[in-house]
C-alpha cells in the first residue's frame, strides 16, 4: 500500500508540470553583427550569466561569464564572454582532435523543436577554433581572442548549415551553453547547471524584433510546454530488483528475491523457468546502441556501420540509424522474448552522447520494438537525451553510476554525485528509475550510502560489482 501511495503522489506531481522561471528564457534579438568588429555592437543585448556548475547541485563558480544573442534572416550570433587570466587560458588543440574538451572551451546547445530529441552541439576554443569530433558541424564563423583578464568569443552560425530554416519572430528553440575552465577545473552550464547531457536542463532561446518583457516570455514558453500526461509503467508496483549477467545456476537461484531480474539471454533456461515460476519478472540484456564483440548477430557487421571502439569493453558505436542494423536489433529482440524473457533491457543509448546524430535510430528502434511487442517490459539504461521521445514507450529507466563507479582508469570503485536531473520530470510522471551503482560488497559504506541515496530520490536500488557476475542480497 505505502508503494501504491508513493506512486499515486508522483503521478499527482506530474499532472503539474513546472512553470518556466524568466531567467531560464533568453532573447536572440534581431540585429546583424560583424564578428570581430567590437562589443559595441553588443551593446544593450541582455546578458545570460554562465555561472552555475556541472555538478549536483549545481553551485555558483568562483569564474564569471555570460552570453548574449542576435539574429538575422541568416544567422544566430552568439557572443561568450568569459574571465579568466590570460596565463592560465587553454587553447592549442587542432580542430580535429578527438578529446578538445582538454581545451578550455564554450559549447552551445540547440534544439530548434524544444520538445524533441535532436540536439545542435557546437564547440569552440577561446582562439575560435572550431572543433569537429562529436559536434554537428564546423560550417559557421568565429572570432576569438584572449586578454589580461577574460577572453571573447563571437558566432556567426548560418540557419542552413544547421539544416533549418530560419526561424520566424517569435520563434522558441530550446538552448543552453557551457565554458570549460580547465586549470580552474570549472565547467558551468546556463541556465541551471548540472550534466552537459541531460535532455531536462535546457533554457531557451525566443526570437524577438526588438526586447519583450521576460516574464511574458516565460509565459509563452510555458503556454508551448503545455501539461505532460502520467506515464504508465508495466513495473509500477516493483520495490526491488538485480542484475546478474552469469551463468551460474546457483547464483542465478538467488535473483527468486527480487521481483525483477535483468540477465543476459544466454541465461540457462532452467534458471529462467525458476525465476518465473516463483513470479520475478525477467528481462534480457539487449545493446541497441554499440556491436559485442562477443555476441553472435549471425552475420558480419558491415564496416559503415560502425562507428568507433568503445575503450572499457572493446565494443563498437553503432550508427542506428542503420535499417540492416535495427532489422538486426528486432529479430534479436524477438528470439528473446519467444524463449520465455518478460521484456528487454535496452543498454547502450548512451552512444547517443558521443554521436549525436544516431539519436533518431535509436529512437526509431524503441519506437519499433514498443509497435511490435507491445506487452513486453522496456527498460531503458541511460540515454537520457532521448527520453522526451522514449519515457512513454518504455517501463523504466535506470540510472547506472547515481552513487557509486567502478572507475575504469584507476581501477578502483569510488563515489560519484550524479545529476538525477535528467530523469526527475519523468520519475514524477509515474516512469519507474532503477539506480545501478558498483561497489565492492565489504565497502559497506559505499554500499549504504548508494541505497540511500536512490531511496530519498524514490528510485529502486541495486549495488553490485562491475563485471556483474554475483547476486547480492544487500539490506543496508
Amino acid at each position: 500500500m505505502r508503494r501504491a501511495l508513493w506512486f499515486f503522489a508522483l503521478l499527482t506531481l506530474g499532472l503539474g508540470w513546472a512553470q518556466v522561471d524568466p531567467s531560464h528564457v533568453a532573447q536572440a534579438v534581431r540585429r546583424t553583427i560583424r564578428i570581430g568588429g567590437g562589443l559595441e555592437q553588443w551593446s544593450g543585448l541582455p546578458q545570460y550569466p554562465v555561472v552555475l556548475s556541472n555538478t549536483f547541485p549545481a553551485k555558483p563558480v568562483t569564474h564569471g561569464g555570460y552570453f548574449s544573442v542576435a539574429w538575422d534572416d541568416r544567422h544566430l550570433y552568439v557572443l561568450g564572454v568569459f574571465e579568466q587570466k590570460a596565463e592560465t587560458v587553454k587553447a592549442a588543440l587542432p580542430e580535429e582532435h578527438p578529446e578538445w574538451w582538454n581545451d578550455d572551451t564554450m559549447e552551445v546547445f540547440l534544439k530548434p523543436d524544444p520538445k524533441g530529441v535532436e540536439v545542435i552541439h557546437l564547440a569552440a576554443n577561446p582562439k575560435g577554433t572550431r572543433f569537429k569530433a562529436y559536434t554537428f558541424t564546423t560550417d559557421y564563423a568565429t572570432s576569438g581572442r584572449v586578454e589580461a583578464s577574460r577572453w571573447v568569443l563571437e558566432w556567426a552560425i548560418p540557419f542552413a548549415s544547421l539544416k533549418t530554416s530560419p526561424p520566424e519572430p517569435g520563434a522558441i528553440w530550446a538552448m543552453k551553453v557551457g565554458r570549460e575552465h580547465q586549470a580552474a577545473q570549472e565547467y558551468p552550464l546556463w541556465p541551471m547547471g548540472g550534466d552537459y547531457h541531460a535532455p531536462t536542463n535546457f533554457g531557451y532561446l525566443v526570437f524577438v524584433e526588438k526586447l519583450e518583457d521576460p516574464q511574458a516570455l516565460a509565459q509563452r514558453v510555458q503556454a508551448l510546454l503545455g501539461v505532460e500526461p502520467p506515464i504508465r509503467s508495466r513495473l509500477q508496483d516493483i520495490a526491488t530488483y538485480a542484475v546478474y549477467y552469469g551463468k551460474d545456476p546457483q547464483e542465478a537461484a538467488k535473483l527468486v528475491d527480487f521481483d525483477l531480474a535483468i540477465v543476459q539471454p544466454y541465461l540457462p533456461k532452467e534458471s529462467l523457468a525458476l525465476l518465473k515460476a516463483n513470479g520475478v519478472r525477467v528481462v534480457a540484456y539487449l545493446s541497441i546502441g554499440e556491436a559485442e564483440p562477443e555476441r553472435d548477430y549471425g552475420q558480419p557487421l558491415p564496416k559503415e556501420w560502425l562507428l568507433g571502439q568503445n575503450p572499457n569493453w572493446g565494443s563498437y558505436f553503432v550508427d542506428a540509424n542503420q535499417k540492416g542494423w535495427q532489422e538486426l536489433v528486432l529479430r534479436l529482440a524477438e528470439g528473446y522474448l519467444k524463449a520465455g524473457f518478460d521484456g528487454l533491457f535496452l543498454d547502450t543509448l548512451d552512444t547517443a552522447d558521443l554521436y549525436p546524430q544516431v539519436a533518431p535510430g535509436l529512437v526509431a528502434i524503441v519506437q519499433a520494438l514498443r509497435e511490435r511487442f507491445p506487452e513486453a517490459i522496456l527498460v531503458q539504461n541511460r540515454g537520457f537525451r532521448l527520453l522526451p521521445k522514449t519515457a512513454e514507450l518504455v517501463d523504466a529507466v535506470m540510472y547506472e553510476n547515481l552513487s557509486a563507479m567502478y572507475n575504469f582508469q584507476e581501477k578502483r570503485y569510488v563515489a560519484v554525485d550524479g545529476d538525477p536531473t535528467p530523469v526527475l520530470p519523468y520519475a514524477k510522471r509515474g516512469l519507474v528509475v532503477l539506480a545501478l551503482d558498483y561497489a565492492l560488497p565489504e565497502d559497506v559504506d559505499l554500499v549504504r550510502r548508494a541505497y540511500v541515496r536512490a531511496r530519498e530520490l524514490g528510485f529502486v536500488p541495486y549495488v553490485s560489482v562491475i563485471r556483474l557476475d554475483r547476486v547480492f542480497l544487500h539490506n543496508p
